[in-house]
């Protein structure tokens, strides 16, 4: 078996669990590869385009995306670099994984996460760090919807990129961005009066 830095390929890894996937509560699209653990999809770059594709060509579409190889025993507690103690995930779950020799605490831990409930949270801090409460979080969220917000921010923004190296892509478009942007805008365009 041909191993990348003493690691198998992640089209081996996909070969090893995709029967078994299932069997422990985890729905993985094999035309769509996306993070084992929350969920997250990296779009369409990835995706199999082809309805009739393969099986070379789905395992080379899994061995190009940018899931990272965690272990579910780690190295460090004598797991090994065999596909069936690793597991495809985003680089913000594989640096949130649990560190453990029991593997059934990996997979309750990976089961119970979600790329949507983690970016949701990422966007309640926001609400947060800006000072907005609640009962105005409706209206902001409905403004940052707008046709004029979005024309208006347009030359406004840029993506970031993550300076902790565990996010599940390179650059964003931050949650931090968002909401400021729309609080300023808010402040500063609030309907002036008309004037004849």
């Amino acid at each position: 078996m041909p191993y990348v830095d003493d690691l198998p390929l992640k089209s081996q890894i996909f070969e090893a669990w995709k029967d078994r996937l299932g069997e422990l509560g985890f729905f993985i699209d094999w035309g769509e590869p996306s993070c084992w653990a929350c969920g997250f999809h990296y779009g369409a770059k990835y995706d199999i385009k082809k309805s009739d594709a393969g099986w070379s060509e789905i395992l080379r579409c899994w061995d190009r995306i940018p899931l990272q190889r965690c272990h579910i025993v780690p190295r460090s507690l004598g797991g090994a670099n065999d596909p069936t103690n690793l597991f495809l995930m985003c680089r913000e779950c594989h640096d949130l994984a649990p560190n453990t020799t029991i593997p059934e605490v990996f997979f309750e831990w990976a089961q119970r996460q979600s790329f949507y409930v983690r970016d949701s949270s990422k966007i309640l801090a926001a609400f947060n760090a800006y000072g907005i409460e609640p009962a105005d979080q409706e209206e902001l969220g409905k403004l940052i919807m707008s046709e004029a917000f979005h024309a208006w921010m347009s030359d406004k923004v840029g993506s970031h990129r993550p300076q902790s190296n565990y996010a599940s892509v390179l650059s964003r478009f931050t949650p931090a961005t968002l909401i400021g942007l729309a609080v300023h805008y808010r402040r500063t365009n609030i309907a002036q009066p008309q004037t004849d």
